[in-house]
């Protein structure tokens, strides 16, 4: 695995950034490629820098004054897109006016897309007026369910050269017209929709921007979260960011006030998924809203996290969608439960587009027209392999899993062997297998 060492150094509490001294070059390889798909790569600079080789060092420090650069293009996009855009009111989704929540510096963000929300209307309209202004829309991409339009990009021609910080990659823009999408997660978040009603000005970064009231930008980025562990694609610096966020609220008493208040139950039970997501991995503190949240979830989603809480690093070495049992405790009917095991056990969607997505139509030779058939053709093939692989795991995984909720006990809920190698690695917390206190409805057993 290349993630432990990482997880260890970045750990909030008790990090053990001596614990990458050691590593060879060869973990240092994969860890670096598990930093950069995950967007760890600068948090890590800045905080494990003297650990590393000088050839790591070289190779970072470079990242980092890359990046920089993309982020100078990034203000400059926000602030074309105020001017383009100055018809219509909307808020930014996280991005850079994350960094004032969490804060972190914003120079170690690596941010590939922006996500503005407005109300379906606004986002249409938003839309037309971006299309006028030279942007295409990724059509096939249409019929995936989502809370946003399908992303618009500039096709500049740019094409994937292996660099993850490349300053030439065309930034994606992302119109949200909803904060959660519970027709396909099956589960409600009442109250969302009042997140645009507390929108507030948000001043930094050299910007002046439209955002979510910090309350609510927590809420928002616990469910992205969620949405995407849920999906089987959490990247883990929105983790990161989460657990940097709760860890520097946990004395704010006025804030977490105000979460109650605002939020409602069934609300904060689906932040509170993902806030514990957040102090496994990362080791933050919890203010006792937060705290008190986790304790309201169902017994078989506190199972899930002493059980599988490392699954979802895990699942690009070892094949897994074991996040599908978490979402079938979080769920009250069965009608919803065998949904979702459907959809997530048997898709029925192709793959979107994965190559020469930026290059127009008349700079495509027949020759690199079957390179991107070629190439979508490998990408669909280790797909399926990665599912075939993954399916009969999950389903011998949540077997047991669903017997430990049928006769668990503390003692049975512990993690494996190999998890709990990573947890002490890392000097992870291990959660409790059952919350003190629970009431909320408990849902019955997945199918």
């Amino acid at each position: 695995m290349s993630f432990p060492g990482v997880m260890a150094a970045m750990q909030l509490r008790q990090p053990r950034p001596e614990l990458l001294r050691n590593m060879s070059d060869a973990g240092w390889r994969a860890a670096l490629d598990f930093c950069d798909r995950s967007r760890l790569t600068l948090a890590l600079r800045r905080l494990a820098r003297e650990q590393m080789p000088a050839w790591v060092r070289e190779r970072v420090d470079r990242n980092a004054v890359r990046n920089c650069e993309r982020l100078d293009r990034l203000r400059e996009l926000y602030q074309t897109l105020a001017s383009t855009l100055k018809s219509i009111e909307f808020v930014t989704l996280k991005g850079m006016v994350q960094a004032s929540l969490s804060d972190a510096p914003v120079e170690d963000r690596v941010q590939y897309d922006i996500d503005l929300y407005a109300p379906r209307e606004g986002a249409l309209a938003a839309r037309d007026i971006l299309f006028r202004a030279g942007y295409e829309s990724l059509a096939a991409l249409e019929d995936f369910p989502t809370d946003h339009l399908p992303a618009l990009i500039c096709k500049t021609g740019w094409e994937w050269r292996g660099d993850f910080f490349d300053p030439e990659i065309p930034t994606a823009i992302e119109l949200h017209f909803r904060f959660w999408n519970q027709e396909t997660e099956r589960l409600p978040a009442p109250g969302v929709e009042e997140f645009w009603a507390r929108r507030v000005r948000w001043q930094g970064a050299g910007l002046d921007l439209l955002t979510l009231h910090p309350v609510d930008a927590l809420g928002y980025t616990a469910l992205h979260v969620l949405r995407h562990l849920l999906r089987g694609n959490v990247n883990a610096f929105s983790v990161y960011e989460l657990a940097l966020m709760l860890d520097r609220l946990v004395h704010d008493e006025s804030f977490w006030s105000r979460w109650e208040k605002w939020h409602s139950e069934e609300l904060r039970r689906l932040e509170a998924v993902s806030f514990q997501l957040a102090r496994c991995w990362f080791g933050c503190k919890l203010a006792p809203a937060a705290n008190e949240a986790i304790e309201r979830l169902p017994r078989a989603a506190a199972l899930w996290f002493g059980r599988f809480a490392t699954s979802p690093l895990e699942s690009h070495t070892r094949p897994n969608k074991d996040e599908l049992w978490l979402h079938l405790s979080l769920l009250n009917s069965a009608a919803d439960r065998w949904s979702v095991a459907r959809r997530r056990l048997l898709p029925a969607k192709m793959p979107g587009p994965v190559d020469a997505v930026y290059v127009p139509a008349n700079r495509m030779s027949w020759r690199r027209r079957w390179l991107k058939r070629l190439r979508y053709c490998v990408f669909v093939g280790l797909r399926a392999w990665h599912h075939a692989l993954a399916v009969p795991r999950t389903i011998g995984t949540g077997a047991l899993w669903w017997l430990r909720t049928q006769h668990g006990s503390k003692g049975e809920s512990a993690p494996d062997p190999a998890q709990r190698k990573f947890r002490s690695s890392c000097s992870m917390p291990v959660p409790s297998s059952a919350p003190s206190r629970d009431r909320s409805p408990r849902p019955s057993p997945p199918p």
